[in-house]
Protein backbone atom coordinates (compact mmCIF):
# COMPACT_ATOMS: atom_id res chain seq x y z
CA UNK A 1 0.00 0.00 0.00
CA UNK A 2 3.40 2.60 0.84
CA UNK A 3 4.29 1.82 -2.61
CA UNK A 4 1.47 2.77 -4.58
CA UNK A 5 0.87 5.93 -2.80
CA UNK A 6 4.57 6.23 -2.73
CA UNK A 7 3.87 6.09 -6.80
CA UNK A 8 0.95 8.60 -6.90
CA UNK A 9 3.02 11.00 -5.07
CA UNK A 10 5.86 10.67 -7.54
CA UNK A 11 3.68 10.82 -10.73
CA UNK A 12 3.27 14.92 -10.51
CA UNK A 13 7.63 14.88 -9.85
CA UNK A 14 8.18 12.99 -13.15
CA UNK A 15 6.11 15.00 -15.02
CA UNK A 16 7.85 18.45 -13.83
CA UNK A 17 11.53 17.01 -14.41
CA UNK A 18 10.82 16.47 -18.06
CA UNK A 19 10.54 12.52 -18.82
CA UNK A 20 7.44 11.55 -21.08
CA UNK A 21 4.66 11.28 -18.81
CA UNK A 22 3.97 8.06 -17.53
CA UNK A 23 0.58 5.84 -17.89
CA UNK A 24 1.69 2.58 -15.45
CA UNK A 25 4.46 1.99 -13.03
CA UNK A 26 5.45 -1.12 -11.11
CA UNK A 27 7.86 -2.34 -8.06
CA UNK A 28 10.80 -4.62 -8.76
CA UNK A 29 12.83 -4.67 -5.44
CA UNK A 30 13.34 -1.01 -4.25
CA UNK A 31 12.64 0.65 -6.85
CA UNK A 32 9.36 2.31 -8.45
CA UNK A 33 9.20 1.89 -12.58
CA UNK A 34 7.70 4.04 -14.55
CA UNK A 35 6.38 3.33 -18.22
CA UNK A 36 5.21 5.08 -21.32
CA UNK A 37 3.03 2.08 -22.24
CA UNK A 38 1.29 -0.78 -20.68
CA UNK A 39 2.08 -2.97 -23.07
CA UNK A 40 6.02 -2.39 -21.92
CA UNK A 41 5.44 -2.72 -17.88
CA UNK A 42 3.44 -6.24 -18.99
CA UNK A 43 6.44 -7.71 -20.92
CA UNK A 44 8.73 -6.32 -17.97
CA UNK A 45 6.55 -8.10 -15.02
CA UNK A 46 8.21 -10.67 -12.10
CA UNK A 47 5.28 -11.66 -10.45
CA UNK A 48 5.64 -15.21 -8.72
CA UNK A 49 2.16 -16.59 -9.20
CA UNK A 50 -1.44 -15.74 -8.90
CA UNK A 51 -1.06 -15.55 -5.07
CA UNK A 52 1.37 -12.96 -5.39
CA UNK A 53 1.48 -11.01 -8.52
CA UNK A 54 3.47 -8.23 -9.93
CA UNK A 55 1.16 -5.05 -9.50
CA UNK A 56 1.38 -1.84 -12.25
CA UNK A 57 -0.80 1.01 -11.78
CA UNK A 58 -2.60 2.45 -13.94
CA UNK A 59 -1.91 6.79 -13.71
CA UNK A 60 -3.68 7.66 -16.78
CA UNK A 61 -6.36 6.50 -19.18
CA UNK A 62 -4.69 4.20 -22.09
CA UNK A 63 -6.14 3.48 -25.70
CA UNK A 64 -4.96 0.37 -26.64
CA UNK A 65 -4.34 -0.31 -30.56
CA UNK A 66 -2.80 -4.31 -29.95
CA UNK A 67 -3.67 -6.62 -27.01
CA UNK A 68 -2.25 -6.24 -23.85
CA UNK A 69 -0.78 -10.17 -23.90
CA UNK A 70 0.21 -12.12 -20.75
CA UNK A 71 2.36 -14.89 -21.71
CA UNK A 72 3.94 -18.29 -20.16
CA UNK A 73 4.64 -17.93 -16.14
CA UNK A 74 3.29 -13.96 -16.02
CA UNK A 75 1.39 -12.95 -13.23
CA UNK A 76 -0.11 -9.33 -13.26
CA UNK A 77 -2.02 -7.48 -11.35
CA UNK A 78 -3.74 -4.16 -12.62
CA UNK A 79 -5.31 -1.88 -10.49
CA UNK A 80 -6.33 2.02 -11.24
CA UNK A 81 -3.77 4.78 -9.51
CA UNK A 82 -4.79 8.56 -8.50
CA UNK A 83 -8.60 8.08 -10.09
CA UNK A 84 -10.86 6.39 -11.69
CA UNK A 85 -8.93 4.32 -15.26
CA UNK A 86 -10.13 3.17 -18.42
CA UNK A 87 -8.52 1.41 -20.51
CA UNK A 88 -10.50 1.64 -24.13
CA UNK A 89 -10.52 -0.11 -27.44
CA UNK A 90 -8.59 1.91 -30.50
CA UNK A 91 -11.26 2.28 -33.59
CA UNK A 92 -8.53 0.58 -35.85
CA UNK A 93 -8.01 -2.31 -33.08
CA UNK A 94 -10.64 -4.84 -34.33
CA UNK A 95 -9.41 -8.09 -34.66
CA UNK A 96 -7.60 -9.12 -31.51
CA UNK A 97 -8.95 -8.45 -27.51
CA UNK A 98 -7.83 -5.89 -25.66
CA UNK A 99 -6.16 -8.01 -22.86
CA UNK A 100 -5.08 -11.90 -23.59
CA UNK A 101 -3.80 -14.05 -21.29
CA UNK A 102 -2.81 -16.27 -23.53
CA UNK A 103 0.42 -18.21 -21.78
CA UNK A 104 0.98 -21.54 -19.84
CA UNK A 105 0.76 -20.83 -15.64
CA UNK A 106 -0.55 -17.00 -16.32
CA UNK A 107 -2.55 -15.08 -14.40
CA UNK A 108 -3.94 -11.53 -15.03
CA UNK A 109 -5.87 -10.01 -11.46
CA UNK A 110 -8.10 -6.94 -12.20
CA UNK A 111 -8.27 -4.96 -9.09
CA UNK A 112 -7.80 -6.18 -5.33
CA UNK A 113 -9.91 -6.26 -2.44
CA UNK A 114 -8.90 -2.67 -0.87
CA UNK A 115 -9.00 -0.62 -4.59
CA UNK A 116 -10.67 3.12 -3.99
CA UNK A 117 -10.67 3.97 -7.56
CA UNK A 118 -12.97 1.79 -10.78
CA UNK A 119 -10.95 0.23 -13.57
CA UNK A 120 -12.92 -0.48 -16.96
CA UNK A 121 -12.22 -1.98 -20.11
CA UNK A 122 -14.10 -0.52 -22.53
CA UNK A 123 -14.88 -1.96 -26.32
CA UNK A 124 -16.47 1.98 -26.67
CA UNK A 125 -19.05 0.53 -28.66
CA UNK A 126 -16.97 -0.08 -31.53
CA UNK A 127 -17.75 -2.96 -34.12
CA UNK A 128 -15.17 -5.41 -33.56
CA UNK A 129 -14.37 -8.82 -34.30
CA UNK A 130 -13.08 -10.74 -30.97
CA UNK A 131 -14.05 -10.01 -27.34
CA UNK A 132 -12.39 -7.81 -24.82
CA UNK A 133 -10.91 -9.90 -22.53
CA UNK A 134 -9.92 -13.76 -23.44
CA UNK A 135 -8.29 -16.20 -21.30
CA UNK A 136 -6.71 -19.54 -22.79
CA UNK A 137 -3.33 -20.06 -21.72
CA UNK A 138 -3.06 -23.62 -20.19
CA UNK A 139 -3.76 -23.78 -16.24
CA UNK A 140 -4.13 -19.72 -16.54
CA UNK A 141 -6.76 -17.87 -14.18
CA UNK A 142 -8.52 -14.32 -14.47
CA UNK A 143 -9.63 -12.68 -11.30
CA UNK A 144 -11.83 -9.97 -11.06
CA UNK A 145 -12.76 -7.70 -7.93
CA UNK A 146 -15.22 -4.95 -7.44
CA UNK A 147 -13.98 -1.59 -8.86
CA UNK A 148 -13.77 -3.51 -12.20
CA UNK A 149 -15.75 -2.92 -15.46
CA UNK A 150 -16.07 -5.05 -18.57
CA UNK A 151 -18.31 -3.11 -21.16
CA UNK A 152 -19.81 -2.20 -24.27
CA UNK A 153 -17.59 -4.36 -26.87
CA UNK A 154 -19.95 -5.58 -29.73
CA UNK A 155 -18.37 -8.58 -31.48
CA UNK A 156 -20.26 -8.79 -35.36
CA UNK A 157 -18.24 -11.83 -36.22
CA UNK A 158 -16.57 -11.22 -39.24
CA UNK A 159 -13.61 -13.15 -37.94
CA UNK A 160 -12.25 -16.45 -39.86
CA UNK A 161 -13.60 -19.76 -38.24
CA UNK A 162 -10.52 -20.94 -37.09
CA UNK A 163 -10.23 -18.00 -35.00
CA UNK A 164 -12.63 -19.02 -32.22
CA UNK A 165 -9.35 -19.39 -29.70
CA UNK A 166 -9.87 -15.67 -29.47
CA UNK A 167 -12.15 -14.58 -31.29
CA UNK A 168 -15.64 -15.26 -29.79
CA UNK A 169 -17.29 -14.02 -27.13
CA UNK A 170 -18.24 -10.26 -26.48
CA UNK A 171 -17.32 -9.67 -22.89
CA UNK A 172 -14.66 -12.31 -21.74
CA UNK A 173 -14.18 -15.37 -23.29
CA UNK A 174 -12.42 -18.44 -21.72
CA UNK A 175 -11.12 -21.33 -24.19
CA UNK A 176 -8.02 -23.58 -23.32
CA UNK A 177 -5.78 -24.19 -26.51
CA UNK A 178 -6.31 -27.47 -28.03
CA UNK A 179 -9.59 -27.79 -25.24
CA UNK A 180 -6.89 -29.37 -22.90
CA UNK A 181 -9.15 -30.40 -19.91
CA UNK A 182 -6.99 -31.81 -17.67
CA UNK A 183 -5.26 -28.30 -17.56
CA UNK A 184 -8.22 -25.21 -18.11
CA UNK A 185 -8.13 -22.21 -17.68
CA UNK A 186 -10.10 -20.64 -15.17
CA UNK A 187 -11.84 -17.52 -15.03
CA UNK A 188 -12.69 -16.19 -11.18
CA UNK A 189 -15.51 -13.81 -10.61
CA UNK A 190 -15.11 -12.53 -7.49
CA UNK A 191 -16.92 -8.99 -7.71
CA UNK A 192 -17.52 -6.21 -11.12
CA UNK A 193 -19.34 -5.71 -13.24
CA UNK A 194 -19.94 -7.25 -16.67
CA UNK A 195 -22.55 -4.90 -19.16
CA UNK A 196 -23.11 -3.90 -22.35
CA UNK A 197 -21.61 -6.39 -24.40
CA UNK A 198 -22.98 -7.87 -27.60
CA UNK A 199 -22.46 -10.88 -29.50
CA UNK A 200 -24.09 -10.66 -32.71
CA UNK A 201 -22.20 -13.06 -35.50
CA UNK A 202 -19.41 -15.72 -34.82
CA UNK A 203 -19.23 -17.71 -37.60
CA UNK A 204 -21.29 -20.78 -36.10
CA UNK A 205 -20.87 -19.91 -32.70
CA UNK A 206 -22.90 -16.36 -31.52
CA UNK A 207 -23.46 -17.59 -28.25
CA UNK A 208 -22.54 -15.50 -25.05
CA UNK A 209 -22.68 -12.02 -24.28
CA UNK A 210 -21.19 -11.34 -21.12
CA UNK A 211 -19.11 -14.19 -20.52
CA UNK A 212 -18.91 -17.15 -23.11
CA UNK A 213 -16.71 -20.99 -21.95
CA UNK A 214 -16.30 -23.28 -24.21
CA UNK A 215 -13.57 -25.25 -22.49
CA UNK A 216 -12.72 -24.11 -19.07
CA UNK A 217 -13.59 -22.86 -15.90
CA UNK A 218 -15.86 -19.92 -14.55
CA UNK A 219 -16.36 -19.78 -10.96
CA UNK A 220 -18.65 -16.61 -9.92
CA UNK A 221 -18.58 -15.55 -6.26
CA UNK A 222 -19.83 -12.00 -6.79
CA UNK A 223 -20.43 -9.01 -8.73
CA UNK A 224 -23.24 -8.63 -11.75
CA UNK A 225 -23.47 -9.54 -14.99
CA UNK A 226 -26.24 -7.49 -16.92
CA UNK A 227 -27.67 -5.89 -20.26
CA UNK A 228 -25.60 -8.16 -22.37
CA UNK A 229 -26.77 -9.87 -25.55
CA UNK A 230 -26.04 -13.10 -27.38
CA UNK A 231 -27.65 -14.34 -31.01
CA UNK A 232 -27.86 -17.35 -30.37
CA UNK A 233 -28.52 -18.07 -26.43
CA UNK A 234 -26.79 -17.78 -23.68
CA UNK A 235 -27.23 -13.44 -23.08
CA UNK A 236 -25.37 -13.48 -19.98
CA UNK A 237 -23.12 -16.73 -19.76
CA UNK A 238 -22.52 -19.46 -22.24
CA UNK A 239 -20.97 -22.61 -21.03
CA UNK A 240 -20.55 -25.14 -22.99
CA UNK A 241 -20.44 -29.05 -22.59
CA UNK A 242 -16.99 -29.33 -21.96
CA UNK A 243 -16.81 -26.60 -19.35
CA UNK A 244 -17.86 -25.87 -15.51
CA UNK A 245 -19.49 -23.61 -13.70
CA UNK A 246 -20.03 -22.86 -10.50
CA UNK A 247 -21.81 -19.84 -9.07
CA UNK A 248 -22.58 -19.46 -5.60
CA UNK A 249 -22.89 -15.32 -5.53
CA UNK A 250 -23.18 -12.00 -7.55
CA UNK A 251 -26.28 -11.60 -9.62
CA UNK A 252 -26.86 -12.72 -13.64
CA UNK A 253 -29.87 -10.69 -14.58
CA UNK A 254 -32.74 -12.66 -16.82
CA UNK A 255 -35.78 -11.48 -19.15
CA UNK A 256 -37.53 -10.02 -15.95
CA UNK A 257 -34.92 -7.64 -14.99
CA UNK A 258 -35.79 -4.17 -14.82
CA UNK A 259 -35.30 -2.40 -18.73
CA UNK A 260 -31.76 -1.75 -18.85
CA UNK A 261 -30.46 -4.95 -16.94
CA UNK A 262 -31.92 -7.59 -18.62
CA UNK A 263 -29.85 -10.12 -20.36
CA UNK A 264 -31.00 -11.37 -23.69
CA UNK A 265 -30.49 -13.99 -26.40
CA UNK A 266 -31.98 -12.56 -29.73
CA UNK A 267 -33.57 -15.54 -30.10
CA UNK A 268 -31.54 -16.92 -33.60
CA UNK A 269 -32.19 -20.36 -31.72
CA UNK A 270 -35.29 -21.47 -31.09
CA UNK A 271 -37.06 -19.59 -28.15
CA UNK A 272 -37.00 -22.39 -25.74
CA UNK A 273 -33.36 -22.88 -26.15
CA UNK A 274 -33.06 -19.09 -25.08
CA UNK A 275 -31.02 -19.09 -21.58
CA UNK A 276 -31.87 -15.29 -21.78
CA UNK A 277 -29.73 -15.09 -17.98
CA UNK A 278 -27.47 -18.45 -18.54
CA UNK A 279 -27.34 -21.08 -20.78
CA UNK A 280 -25.11 -24.55 -20.65
CA UNK A 281 -24.89 -26.92 -23.54
CA UNK A 282 -23.03 -28.48 -26.96
CA UNK A 283 -21.93 -27.02 -29.82
CA UNK A 284 -24.33 -28.04 -31.74
CA UNK A 285 -26.67 -25.82 -29.88
CA UNK A 286 -27.95 -28.51 -28.09
CA UNK A 287 -29.21 -26.58 -24.52
CA UNK A 288 -28.85 -29.36 -21.49
CA UNK A 289 -30.04 -26.46 -19.42
CA UNK A 290 -30.74 -22.52 -18.80
CA UNK A 291 -32.40 -19.85 -16.71
CA UNK A 292 -34.17 -17.32 -18.38
CA UNK A 293 -35.14 -15.65 -15.31
CA UNK A 294 -32.94 -13.95 -12.90
CA UNK A 295 -30.00 -15.72 -11.30
CA UNK A 296 -30.04 -14.00 -7.72
CA UNK A 297 -27.20 -13.44 -5.06
CA UNK A 298 -28.28 -16.42 -3.33
CA UNK A 299 -29.32 -18.78 -6.01
CA UNK A 300 -26.20 -21.41 -6.77
CA UNK A 301 -25.70 -22.76 -10.46
CA UNK A 302 -23.28 -25.94 -10.76
CA UNK A 303 -22.69 -27.68 -13.86
CA UNK A 304 -19.78 -30.09 -13.46
CA UNK A 305 -18.09 -31.21 -17.45
CA UNK A 306 -17.63 -34.98 -18.08
CA UNK A 307 -16.42 -37.25 -20.62
CA UNK A 308 -18.86 -37.76 -23.72
CA UNK A 309 -20.57 -34.06 -23.81
CA UNK A 310 -21.99 -34.64 -20.72
CA UNK A 311 -22.38 -33.04 -17.40
CA UNK A 312 -23.72 -33.27 -13.45
CA UNK A 313 -25.93 -30.01 -12.82
CA UNK A 314 -26.46 -29.13 -8.97
CA UNK A 315 -28.65 -31.17 -7.49
CA UNK A 316 -31.97 -29.65 -6.22
CA UNK A 317 -31.10 -26.30 -7.88
CA UNK A 318 -32.77 -24.39 -10.30
CA UNK A 319 -32.25 -24.95 -13.90
CA UNK A 320 -34.27 -25.87 -16.64
CA UNK A 321 -33.98 -27.97 -19.55
CA UNK A 322 -34.82 -28.16 -22.98
CA UNK A 323 -38.34 -29.77 -22.55
CA UNK A 324 -39.21 -27.24 -19.90
CA UNK A 325 -41.11 -25.22 -21.96
CA UNK A 326 -42.80 -28.38 -23.97
CA UNK A 327 -44.35 -29.94 -20.90
CA UNK A 328 -45.10 -26.34 -20.04
CA UNK A 329 -46.87 -25.71 -22.93
CA UNK A 330 -48.53 -29.63 -23.46
CA UNK A 331 -49.82 -28.45 -19.75
CA UNK A 332 -51.34 -25.41 -20.25
CA UNK A 333 -52.94 -27.41 -23.47
CA UNK A 334 -54.49 -29.76 -20.90
CA UNK A 335 -55.62 -27.50 -18.31
CA UNK A 336 -57.09 -25.51 -21.56
CA UNK A 337 -59.17 -28.95 -22.66
CA UNK A 338 -60.02 -30.23 -18.99
CA UNK A 339 -61.23 -26.52 -18.78
CA UNK A 340 -63.56 -26.73 -22.08
CA UNK A 341 -64.32 -30.09 -21.53
CA UNK A 342 -65.90 -28.71 -18.34
CA UNK A 343 -67.94 -25.97 -19.59
CA UNK A 344 -69.05 -27.91 -21.88
CA UNK A 345 -70.12 -30.84 -19.50
CA UNK A 346 -71.75 -28.13 -17.03
CA UNK A 347 -73.28 -26.68 -19.83
CA UNK A 348 -74.62 -29.79 -21.37
CA UNK A 349 -75.64 -31.39 -17.54
CA UNK A 350 -77.29 -27.82 -16.78
CA UNK A 351 -79.56 -28.22 -19.89
CA UNK A 352 -81.07 -31.43 -18.94
CA UNK A 353 -81.16 -30.74 -15.33
CA UNK A 354 -83.62 -27.72 -16.70
CA UNK A 355 -85.50 -29.97 -18.86
CA UNK A 356 -85.96 -32.67 -15.95
CA UNK A 357 -87.40 -29.89 -13.61
CA UNK A 358 -89.69 -29.12 -16.46
CA UNK A 359 -90.96 -32.56 -17.36
CA UNK A 360 -91.43 -33.17 -13.28
CA UNK A 361 -93.53 -30.15 -13.13
CA UNK A 362 -95.54 -31.34 -15.51
CA UNK A 363 -96.42 -34.16 -14.30
CA UNK A 364 -96.53 -33.09 -10.49
CA UNK A 365 -98.91 -30.52 -11.58
CA UNK A 366 -102.67 -31.27 -10.73
CA UNK A 367 -104.97 -31.24 -12.97
CA UNK A 368 -107.70 -28.66 -11.86
CA UNK A 369 -110.98 -31.28 -11.42
CA UNK A 370 -113.98 -29.89 -12.94
CA UNK A 371 -116.84 -28.74 -10.43
CA UNK A 372 -120.28 -30.42 -10.51
CA UNK A 373 -122.79 -28.10 -12.23
CA UNK A 374 -124.67 -27.77 -9.03
CA UNK A 375 -121.78 -26.17 -6.61
CA UNK A 376 -121.30 -24.19 -9.22
CA UNK A 377 -124.47 -22.96 -8.92
CA UNK A 378 -124.46 -23.31 -5.38
CA UNK A 379 -121.38 -21.02 -5.59
CA UNK A 380 -123.04 -18.26 -7.24
CA UNK A 381 -125.57 -17.98 -4.19
CA UNK A 382 -122.88 -17.71 -1.62
CA UNK A 383 -120.67 -14.62 -0.24
CA UNK A 384 -116.49 -15.17 -0.90
CA UNK A 385 -116.56 -15.79 2.94
CA UNK A 386 -119.16 -18.71 2.79
CA UNK A 387 -117.47 -19.84 -0.39
CA UNK A 388 -114.37 -20.50 1.61
CA UNK A 389 -116.31 -22.00 4.27
CA UNK A 390 -118.17 -24.31 1.75
CA UNK A 391 -114.61 -25.30 0.61
CA UNK A 392 -113.03 -25.60 3.50
CA UNK A 393 -116.32 -28.33 4.33
CA UNK A 394 -116.21 -30.35 1.21
CA UNK A 395 -112.50 -30.95 2.31
CA UNK A 396 -113.78 -32.36 5.38
CA UNK A 397 -112.32 -29.90 7.76
CA UNK A 398 -114.26 -29.56 11.20
CA UNK A 399 -115.74 -26.09 12.61
CA UNK A 400 -112.74 -25.59 14.84
CA UNK A 401 -109.76 -26.11 12.03
CA UNK A 402 -111.86 -24.24 9.90
CA UNK A 403 -111.71 -21.52 12.63
CA UNK A 404 -108.04 -21.58 13.23
CA UNK A 405 -107.57 -21.60 9.14
CA UNK A 406 -109.82 -18.55 8.99
CA UNK A 407 -108.70 -17.11 11.95
CA UNK A 408 -112.09 -16.62 13.50
CA UNK A 409 -114.26 -17.83 16.10
CA UNK A 410 -116.11 -21.30 16.15
CA UNK A 411 -119.26 -19.75 16.78
CA UNK A 412 -118.78 -17.29 13.84
CA UNK A 413 -117.76 -20.62 11.34
CA UNK A 414 -121.06 -22.09 12.85
CA UNK A 415 -123.39 -18.89 11.67
CA UNK A 416 -121.81 -19.10 8.16
CA UNK A 417 -122.59 -23.08 8.17
CA UNK A 418 -126.17 -22.03 8.69
CA UNK A 419 -126.33 -19.60 6.62
CA UNK A 420 -125.21 -21.83 3.61
CA UNK A 421 -127.30 -24.90 4.67
CA UNK A 422 -130.25 -22.46 4.85
CA UNK A 423 -129.31 -21.00 0.84
CA UNK A 424 -128.89 -24.05 -0.36
CA UNK A 425 -131.86 -25.91 1.14
CA UNK A 426 -129.52 -28.71 2.77
CA UNK A 427 -130.37 -30.01 6.40
CA UNK A 428 -126.89 -31.55 7.37
CA UNK A 429 -123.26 -32.35 6.90
CA UNK A 430 -123.85 -35.61 5.29
CA UNK A 431 -126.44 -34.16 2.79
CA UNK A 432 -123.90 -31.45 1.50
CA UNK A 433 -120.87 -33.89 1.07
CA UNK A 434 -123.75 -36.26 -1.15
CA UNK A 435 -124.78 -32.85 -2.99
CA UNK A 436 -121.37 -31.73 -3.83
CA UNK A 437 -119.33 -34.77 -3.86
CA UNK A 438 -121.33 -37.45 -4.80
Amino acid sequence: MFQRWFTILMFPAVSVFGFTEPVASRTDGSNILYYSSLHEAIENSNGISYDTPDEIILLSDIVVDKPLTVTDNQHIRLVAGNGNRIITRDSEFLDYPVLWITGENASVTLGSQDMEYTLTIDGAYIIAHSPLVVLNGYDSKLIMYENIIVQNNHNAGKAPVDASYYQNGAGIFVRTFRDNFDRPAEFIMKGGIIRGNEHKSQHSQPMGGGVTVISGIFTMEGGVITNNKAKRTGGGVWISHTSSFRKTGGIIYGKNAPDGYANFSLGYVPTEFSGHAVAVGDMNYTIFAFRDDTVGEKDTLTFTALPGNTGIFGKGEKWHDQYTRVRRNVLIVLLAALFLGSLVFYSIRKKRLLKNRALSSIKNKALPRSKPPALIEAEALLTNRENEILALLLSGKMAKEIAQELHCSVSNVNNHSEKIYRKLNIHSYTELLVKFKG
